[in-house]
């Protein structure tokens, strides 16, 4: 063979090996620029998942004021009925010993109605006591004296 044919042999071997030096080379640089974003997107992903984590805590504890305070306007209604409840059984107590003072009281039938109704208790003819309006007792009072 020719000395020339060696020297076109030996630039062909020293281009191909160049080519394929180039191209491991890009493909390494490749494959080092896919690991950087690869580490990036995963960074984010990661902070990502932190955040709905946090999110999510936050949820649950939004989702457990909510629940105590669904549980204390609960004890509060209840609390708000219990005293309505008492008001209403003193308010009781108090109108049946106002009636039970009125039924023993001899002058009872000469005051006005402490409610304000303008009615009084009388005895009738029967000596029980009844009720009567303040006007129409003023003038059967009126009657009965010039009988």
């Amino acid at each position: 063979m020719n000395g020339q044919l060696w020297i076109w042999i030996v630039v062909a071997i020293v281009i191909i090996a160049v080519i394929v030096a180039v191209v491991a080379y890009g493909r390494r640089a490749k494959d080092a620029a896919n690991r950087k974003r690869a580490a990036d997107l995963r960074e984010k992903a990661r902070a990502d998942a932190l955040g709905a984590h946090e999110r999510s805590a936050e949820a649950a504890r939004a989702a457990a004021d909510a629940a105590r305070a669904e549980n204390e306007a609960e004890r509060l209604h209840k609390e708000a009925a219990d005293k309505q409840k008492a008001a209403e059984r003193a308010n009781e107590v108090s109108q049946d010993r106002l009636r039970r003072a009125e039924e023993l009281d001899p002058d009872a039938g000469n005051r006005p109605d402490p409610n304000g109704e303008g009615s009084r208790r009388d005895m009738d003819d029967d000596g029980n006591r009844r009720d009567r309006d303040d006007n129409q007792g003023d003038e059967e009072g009126r009657r009965g004296s010039r009988s």
